[in-house]
């Protein structure tokens, strides 16, 4: 079980390969493993103990006040509308048609 609990998260959900550093073959009978493992009760299938701390810090962090960052970009808005004043150009030149 030592060896099992290395490939999980404290969450309780299975590393990737690339964390674990192994081959797609070694993920795949480690996945297989601790599926089986879970199925015969010897994991659970979720660590609600850390769960509730990992809900914990993310409520607070939502919850907690940040600066919003300036999404406003002038050059695309100036280009956006000249196409605008483009478009609305052209529909009232076909409507005096």
């Amino acid at each position: 079980m030592s060896l099992i609990n290395r490939f999980i998260s404290e969450q309780g959900k299975i590393l990737s390969r690339r964390i674990n550093r192994l081959t797609l073959k070694q993920q795949r009978l480690i996945t297989l493993a601790i599926k089986q493992a879970r199925i015969l009760s010897f994991l659970p299938f979720r660590n609600y103990e850390n769960e509730k701390q990992f809900q914990a810090q993310s409520i607070s962090i939502i919850t907690g006040s940040r600066p919003r960052k300036n999404r406003h970009i002038p050059q695309l808005t100036e280009k956006y509308n000249s196409n605008q004043n483009l478009r609305n150009n052209n529909r009232n030149l076909s409507s005096d048609c």
